[in-house]
């Protein structure tokens, strides 16, 4: 991130969405993929949200926040959003809702407790919004985000 651009912080209700997801074992993990071909010669695909299913129904999913400079805990609709897109751009720019949940990325966190989610502290009082570590014991992956690429997810390595 470049000195220039402001750094974000998760709201309250965040926050609170965020720690309610501890403990809980993982059922799924959804990947909404952003796909943009206004023009042919440069389709433009991202992971626009990432939405994590546990076994008791919780659904925790994040998102770009408005400024597209740090992630928020959203409530998604993801019909809702793919009729808006439809409506506004037609076939140019589309939604698709992928299973992650057997890819590389997920498959040995499937059914494990999320022990902690682990933020950037930042002063008394304020996180930071550029990325979050999901904890599952001896398993961990972030996801952060990128202006230009959308959500990044990742294994963490120390």
């Amino acid at each position: 991130m470049s000195e220039q651009q402001e750094k974000a912080y998760f709201n309250g209700e965040s926050l609170k969405k965020l720690i309610a997801a501890e403990g809980k074992h993982l059922k799924g993990v959804i990947c909404i993929l952003w796909q943009n071909s206004i023009n042919k010669n440069d389709v433009v695909e991202l992971i626009d949200h990432v939405q994590f299913v546990f076994t008791d129904g919780y659904k925790l999913t994040l998102g770009s926040n408005q400024d597209n400079n740090g992630l928020e805990v959203v409530d998604y609709n993801f019909e809702q959003e793919k009729a808006e897109l439809a409506k506004e751009f037609g076939d140019k720019i589309k939604l698709f809702a992928v299973n992650a949940t057997p890819t590389k990325m997920w498959k040995d966190v499937e059914g494990l407790k999320l022990d902690s989610i682990q933020i950037t502290k930042e002063g008394s009082s304020s996180y930071l919004s550029d990325s979050v570590l999901f904890n599952f014991g001896t398993e961990r992956r972030t996801v952060s985000i990128s202006p230009l690429d959308g959500i990044i997810i990742d294994f963490y390595e120390e």
